[in-house]
C-alpha cells in the first residue's frame, strides 16, 4: 500500500521532471528553422528591459555550464532564458539594455539574439531602434550572408558559426562573456577571433 507521503513525493518529483522537461525544449534551435523564420520582430512591439544586476550573475553560471561544448544545440533558447527575453514566436529576440556610464549618464541599446541575419529596417518599422544595437547570431550551418544596413540604424551584427566554433576554446562561453561585458561598458568584444561582423550604417 502507497502513503500519502510518498504519493506527495511522487507527484512532486514527477511534476520536477515535467518542468525539467519543459525546460530542455528548444523551439527555437538552430536545427531546421533556416527555411522557416520569420522576419525580424518585437515582442508586440515592445522590448523587454533586460535587468542586468540579475541577469549578469545567471549568465556566469550559463557560461560554465557551456565550457568545452561547442555545439550550438538550444543555446539560443537558453541564452535567452537567462537574459529574460521571453522565448514566443519567431526567431529574432530583443532586449533593451540600459548602461550607465561612469558619469551618471545612462546610454540605451538593444540586444537581439537571433538565428538569422537582421534586416536594419526592422529595427525602424518595429520601434526597437536604439543609440546602439546588437546582433548577435549563431548557427550551426553556414548561410548565405543577408545582412541588410539602414542609414539611421546604428546596428554591429556578430555571426558565429558551429564549424568556427569547434576550432576554438569554449567558444559558447567566451559569447556569453562577451555578452556580461556588453551589459555592464555598453561595448560587445568578439573575444573567440571566429565571428563574422556585419555593420550598420
Amino acid at each position: 500500500m502507497v502513503s500519502l507521503k510518498m504519493r506527495v513525493d511522487i507527484t512532486l518529483n514527477y511534476n520536477e521532471m515535467q518542468n525539467d522537461k519543459k525546460k530542455t525544449i528548444y523551439p527555437n534551435s538552430i536545427r531546421g528553422t533556416q527555411r522557416f523564420t520569420k522576419p525580424s520582430r518585437t515582442n508586440g512591439g515592445a522590448n523587454i528591459q533586460i535587468n542586468s544586476e540579475i541577469a549578469i550573475p545567471k549568465l556566469k553560471i550559463l557560461a560554465e555550464k557551456y565550457n568545452g561544448i561547442t555545439d550550438p544545440y538550444g543555446f539560443l533558447t537558453n541564452l535567452r532564458n537567462t537574459l529574460g527575453i521571453s522565448d514566443s514566436e519567431g526567431a529574432s529576440k530583443y532586449g533593451e539594455v540600459r548602461i550607465k556610464d561612469k558619469s551618471g549618464k545612462t546610454l540605451y541599446a538593444s540586444l537581439r539574439i537571433t538565428n538569422h541575419n537582421s534586416n536594419a529596417e526592422t529595427y525602424v518599422t518595429h520601434d526597437a531602434n536604439y543609440p546602439f544595437n546588437v546582433s548577435i547570431l549563431v548557427r550551426k550551418n553556414f548561410k548565405k550572408n543577408t545582412f541588410k544596413t539602414h542609414k539611421d540604424v546604428v546596428l554591429e551584427e556578430y555571426v558565429y558559426y558551429e564549424k568556427k566554433m569547434a576550432k576554438v576554446e569554449n567558444p559558447l562561453s567566451q559569447i556569453i562573456k562577451s555578452i556580461i561585458e556588453f551589459l555592464q561598458t555598453g561595448k560587445y568584444i568578439d573575444t573567440t577571433g571566429i565571428a563574422f561582423k556585419n555593420t550598420s550604417p
